[in-house]
């Protein structure tokens, strides 16, 4: 694994070297100011917040549709070149003649993949000291730690995904679209059928929170971090780390 420090700076060198992770970044900026300037108008009306049983951390990130929907683009752009580009161009079965294996260089892009997505949450987070110190608003910061951590968990396995379908395709625009089908089934149509069980007070509504990833978020967002939770995203992202490293093997002997 002694490679896997060189290979990740490789790839995060490799983002910047187009234009599309800047944009992507300055998306998230510009959001994450309109997120903090709701936050704040919220905050100015108290009663009417708290009367609705909201949280403004929730309000802020996890009850944000233009969050969600900027994580259901951004991911599929992040990761639809990290092995697509790659086995296109040609550069992937040059890199793997180098002393390096598989799944070092599995690791690095998993790795440099999950980097570029905690930077589009930063903003997010580095609004809050500020809301804190200027503002005087005091908060708990314990339901930002649990959010935070969802968060990154789930970016862990948002980001394994992507490099799964990014490996099994040598075109950037099918890996992208089979990523973004696979994140719009997670994050609507579970929550669609979520609030259908729930109506219809099936058996297996509970089920269905539990696999919610805005139901999950909306509780780290209230200081509640389920292990269950984490165990859940880090395992799927474990998995698919491994079946693309599968997959890179069988390539490589075809």
């Amino acid at each position: 694994m002694r490679h896997v420090p060189a290979l990740v700076r490789r790839e995060l060198a490799a983002y910047f070297l187009g234009p599309m992770a800047y944009l992507v970044l300055l998306a998230f900026q510009l959001l994450a100011c309109v997120n903090f300037v709701d936050l704040v108008e919220s905050l100015s009306r108290p009663q009417s917040l708290y009367s609705a049983g909201n949280d403004p951390i929730n309000l802020y990130i996890p009850a944000s549709l233009g969050f969600w929907i900027s994580v259901l683009v951004a991911v599929p752009l992040l990761t639809m070149r990290l092995l697509a580009e790659e086995r296109r161009s040609g550069t992937l079965e040059t890199l793997l003649t180098v002393p390096v294996t598989e799944v070092e260089v599995v690791l690095a892009k998993w790795l440099a993949g999950f980097v570029m997505y905690t930077l589009l949450l930063a903003p997010f987070f580095l609004y809050l000291p500020f809301l804190r110190h200027f503002g005087n608003v005091p908060f708990d910061w314990g339901p930002i730690a649990s959010l935070l951590i969802g968060l990154s968990t789930l970016g862990l396995m948002f980001v394994a995904i992507g490099l799964f379908f990014s490996a099994l395709s040598r075109n950037q625009i099918v890996a992208a679209m089979a990523t973004f089908a696979t994140l719009f089934v997670i994050l609507v149509l579970f929550v669609i059928e979520y609030g259908g069980a729930m109506r219809r007070q099936t058996s297996w509504a509970e089920a269905l929170r539990y696999l919610t990833v805005v139901s999950q978020v909306h509780e780290f967002g209230l200081g509640q971090l389920d292990p269950r939770y984490l165990a859940l995203h880090l395992s799927v992202a474990v998995f698919l780390v491994w079946m693309t490293v599968l997959v890179m093997r069988s390539r490589r002997g075809a």
